[in-house]
C-alpha cells in the first residue's frame, strides 16, 4: 500500500465502520484526471448491495468533507470475494473464523504443505493462528506463510478429511 492509499485508509476506516462493515482494502489506481478509488469491505454476515450503496455515499461525503481527491475520481465499492488472497496480518484478524487455505514453506527436512482450516486471527508478531477441522490450533510463523486465501466453507484438504482442491 502506497502512502496515499494508507492516508485514505486511515481517513476512511472509521467512516466505513459507522456503516457496520470492516474496511479491508483501499487502492487508488490509474492516473490522469479521474483515478479510480477501489474499496473492499467485509461483514461476517456477507456484504449486501445496500451496504455497498451506503458505504459509497458515506465515503464520498467523507472525501468531500476532507477535501481529498477534489479533482474527481471514480469510486468502486465491493466485497472481498470467496477466494480473496489475504495480504497482511490485519486481514487475518478481519476474517477471523473464515475458512482459509495456507501454502506453507517447509521447515528443514519437511516438504511444502497446504493447510486448510479457520483463521483464528494472529498471535502478536509470531504468525497466523489456524484451527484445523479436527479442532487443533496451530501458529504458522509469518516467515513460512507463502500464500493465503479465503476458501469456500465446504473445502477439504488432504489429510484433513477430504480431497482438497
Amino acid at each position: 500500500m502506497g502512502s496515499q492509499d494508507r492516508e485514505l485508509f486511515a481517513l476512511l476506516e472509521p467512516i466505513v465502520e459507522t456503516q457496520g462493515v470492516d474496511l479491508v482494502e483501499v487502492a487508488l489506481v490509474g492516473g490522469g484526471r479521474r483515478p479510480t478509488l477501489r474499496i473492499v469491505i467485509h461483514s461476517a454476515d456477507g456484504v449486501t448491495h445496500g451496504e455497498c450503496s451506503r458505504v459509497t455515499r458515506a465515503v464520498a461525503d467523507g472525501l468531500d468533507d476532507a477535501g481529498m481527491l477534489s479533482d474527481g475520481y471514480e469510486l468502486e465499492v465491493s466485497s472481498p470475494g470467496l477466494r480473496r488472497v489475504l495480504k497482511d496480518p490485519r486481514e487475518f484478524r478481519v476474517f477471523r473464523g473464515a475458512p482459509v487455505r495456507l501454502w506453507v514453506a517447509p521447515a528443514e527436512g519437511e516438504t511444502p504443505a497446504e493447510l486448510v482450516g479457520r483463521a483464528e486471527g494472529t498471535r502478536d508478531d509470531e504468525g497466523v493462528v489456524l484451527r484445523t477441522e479436527d479442532g487443533r490450533e496451530s501458529v504458522i510463523p509469518w516467515s513460512r506463510v507463502m500464500k493465503a486465501r479465503l476458501e469456500d466453507a465446504d473445502t477439504k484438504a488432504p489429510g484433513l478429511g477430504g480431497k482438497g482442491r
